[in-house]
């Protein structure tokens, strides 16, 4: 019998990366004490009367709510998350978020989608200001000046001006029983070292 892929999905959770399972039979979202204790330790938690119990009737120790900011691609909301000890997962999403976020998961095409009406639009007129730069150090004449000064201003919204985490796209390699390739790290001889250093210095 071949084992069952649960429905992972990548978020962030206050711009930590991290899985988390998307449980229908749940009607809480969770996040184990491991994660808070590594990632969340500095969150104040709120005591929770809510009584936690699995699918086969155990019960679980609610050590309380905190509040994390969660972000699934281009959706970003800030959601109560019940921190669990002895937690097998580190986060689970469950029918308070499936149901709140109107996020669809369809687990036949492996796909994710979030309905429009769950994105933040914000549309402001920006204004592009050219770039100046200082080109009167180089020997280029001054068409060859101009051309490059166009070529920057053509492209000054390549480049993000504001620093931060992207929009992490989940990425796995499946290297199956294969252990990953490791070398001890060694010395090249002289000449080839001088070698190498030309071409990095040519870069």
């Amino acid at each position: 019998m071949s084992p069952v892929e649960l429905p992972y999905v990548p978020i962030l959770l206050d711009e930590i990366f991290t899985k988390s399972l998307w449980d229908t039979g749940a009607e809480k979202s969770f996040i184990s004490e491991e994660t808070y204790q590594k990632y969340f330790f500095y969150k104040q938690v709120k005591k929770s009367s809510t009584q936690v119990i699995t699918a086969q009737g155990a019960k679980c120790r609610n050590m309380g709510v905190v509040e994390l900011n969660i972000r699934i691609r281009v959706f970003e909301k800030p959601w109560l998350f019940h921190e669990l000890a002895d937690l097998e997962y580190p986060c689970i999403l469950g029918t308070d978020f499936i149901g709140g976020s109107k996020i669809i998961l369809d687990f036949d095409r492996k796909s994710l989608a979030i309905p429009d009406s769950q994105i933040n639009k914000v549309v402001k007129k920006v204004e592009i200001e050219k770039v100046e730069i200082d080109l009167s150090r180089t020997k280029l004449e001054e068409k060859q000046k101009r051309e490059l000064q166009d070529l920057f201003n053509s492209f000054q919204g390549l480049f993000s001006d504001k620093p931060g985490i992207m929009h992490v796209l989940y990425h796995e390699i499946d290297t199956r029983d294969n252990p990953p390739v490791v070398s001890c790290p060694y010395r090249y001889n002289r000449l080839k070292q001088e070698i190498l250093d030309y071409h990095v210095d040519k870069m």
